[in-house]
């Protein structure tokens, strides 16, 4: 079985491949060839101020690709006001750091394949769902994109965006600064 970490990820991956593969992935859950259960998160007080744990677990896969996947997360949750505006904030072991991982079978087999650490792969994940929805929701000649936060999806948005839409501007709105102008 392979361990796979982030950098190996990025080393091979690429956002048309993953909007492409997602893509597909979709029109073979519409067709009854894949499974897909949304994430259920479960949360218990961690006896620390107002922080919680939480689990999340989703799961899926395809008859056509042959793969089947569980994503399990492992976060402690806080609520953290800044600048009049109040978000929550994820971590494991400490602020700054996460856990996820992807577990990765055969679906012919039942064989392991492989565990994957999800950081990159995530990131990936979530952008391109976005650009399959901009592909078919959006206009064709939609060149401005508005985005709403700037924080840790926003590059991988733009750059799954970019695969469907050749954008002229970018307009951001963020309570961060910082963020917002980086």
């Amino acid at each position: 079985m392979l361990l796979i970490d982030n950098a190996a990820t990025a080393a091979v991956l690429t956002m048309p491949d993953v909007v492409s593969v997602l893509e597909q992935t979709y029109r073979d859950l519409a067709a009854g060839e894949a499974v897909c259960r949304p994430r259920i998160d479960l949360r218990i007080p961690t006896g620390e101020d107002d922080r919680v744990y939480q689990w999340g677990s989703m799961e899926g896969g395809s008859a056509a690709s042959g793969y089947y996947a569980i994503r399990m997360k492992s976060d402690v949750l806080t609520e953290v006001e800044y600048g009049g505006t109040r978000t929550q904030e994820k971590y494991c072991v400490q602020p700054g750091t996460y856990c996820g991982l992807v577990f990765l079978l055969s679906a012919r087999t039942g064989k392991p394949l492989a565990i994957l650490n999800d950081g990159v792969l995530q990131h990936m994940r979530v952008g391109a769902d976005s650009a399959i929805g901009t592909r078919y929701a959006a206009r064709d000649d939609a060149r401005v994109l508005g985005m709403l936060g700037s924080g840790g999806m926003a590059r991988s948005h733009l750059e799954a965006l970019l695969t469907v839409r050749a954008l002229e501007r970018v307009q951001v709105y963020s309570p961060t600064k910082a963020n917002r102008d980086r």
